[in-house]
């Protein structure tokens, strides 16, 4: 089947501007690599996504995203910057990963790609679908082959001149698009930097990642209370280390978005504010906020270690 060019006049790159977008590609729908996919089915089944249950859901889909829109001829991956300069300003001592400090990423960029999505469909006649990290997709598979990013020690998508700090999305659309080449060599070379600072040792040379400890999982996706390892370290929601330490991050490209800016009460947030927030409180400050994910039982369970950590240090 022939392919045409993805868009590439001013009006359609402006649509993708406006969705905040920093780099895209193309890659053609097929199924995933066999030994990509292999890789993925043992590390479920070695328990390393501890219980997030939802990774090990819909083999079929995930495999091929064909299955995902009926008729889909090309996976269009898109990166979008969410880190914000106040991001530097989160306190210490409660720290927020910096997705989590302005609006749901998830109702944001959907909403944002749609333009993107309906300029298809209007051009080319053809169907799309939008996926936002909730779908069964290898979302970092697919900006690999679409040379969108290579994969890091860390297992983040490296995006040249944007880092780590960016929003995987993807656009499935029936229309085939010439697909654009994988990027490259290897982005770390020798770097272990992510390794050595990630805090629970989730990273290692000798295994894969390992959800399990993983401070991002425990203080976000674990349900029930803490392990008594690893030391949360000032995390209250999410961690960031591996990024923090990240060459690729030096100079990190910042978000364009007015949505991903900093909530200021979240930048001077402390557990001790966690622990006496009531309900009401709780769904005003974090209304749209990704945040919501862990529950106010879960910030709280969190805040609750960070003042026992603290306890012992002094």
């Amino acid at each position: 089947m022939n392919s045409i060019p993805f868009p590439a006049d001013i009006e359609f790159q402006q649509l993708l501007n406006e969705a905040g977008a920093i780099r895209w590609g193309v890659a053609d729908a097929v199924p995933v690599d066999e030994a990509v996919h292999s890789a993925y089915l043992r590390w479920i089944a070695e328990g390393y996504h501890a219980d997030m249950d939802y990774l090990d859901r819909h083999e079929e889909l995930r495999a091929d995203p064909r299955l995902l829109l009926d008729g889909t001829s090309s996976v269009i991956s898109i990166a979008i910057p969410y880190r914000h300069p106040d991001s530097r300003r989160i306190n210490p001592a409660a720290r927020i990963a910096s997705y989590a400090l302005g609006d749901d990423y998830h109702d944001v960029v959907r909403k944002r790609l749609k333009a993107v999505a309906e300029a298809i469909e209007k051009r080319s006649g053809g169907a799309t679908r939008i996926c936002v990290d909730t779908a069964p997709i290898h979302e970092r598979y697919w900006a690999i082959r679409a040379g969108v990013g290579r994969q890091g020690r860390s297992g983040q998508i490296i995006v040249p001149g944007a880092g780590t700090y960016c929003f995987l999305a993807e656009i499935l659309t029936t229309v085939r698009f010439t697909p654009t080449s994988p990027l490259p060599g290897n982005p770390c070379g020798s770097c272990r930097r992510c390794i050595e600072a990630c805090p629970g040792g989730a990273l290692s040379s000798s295994h894969p990642f390992d959800a399990r400890r993983c401070l991002s999982y425990l203080t976000i996706e674990h349900r029930g209370p803490l392990p008594s390892e690893p030391r949360l370290q000032g995390c209250l929601y999410g961690c960031d280390r591996c990024s923090e330490v990240c060459p690729h991050n030096s100079h990190p490209a910042y978000t364009t978005l007015p949505e991903f800016t900093p909530r200021p009460a979240l930048l001077d947030i402390s557990a001790q504010q966690i622990m006496s927030m009531d309900t009401e409180e709780y769904t005003r400050l974090f209304r749209r906020s990704p945040m919501k994910r862990a529950k106010l039982d879960g910030l709280r369970r969190n805040a609750i270690r960070l003042i026992e950590e603290k306890l012992v240090e002094c």
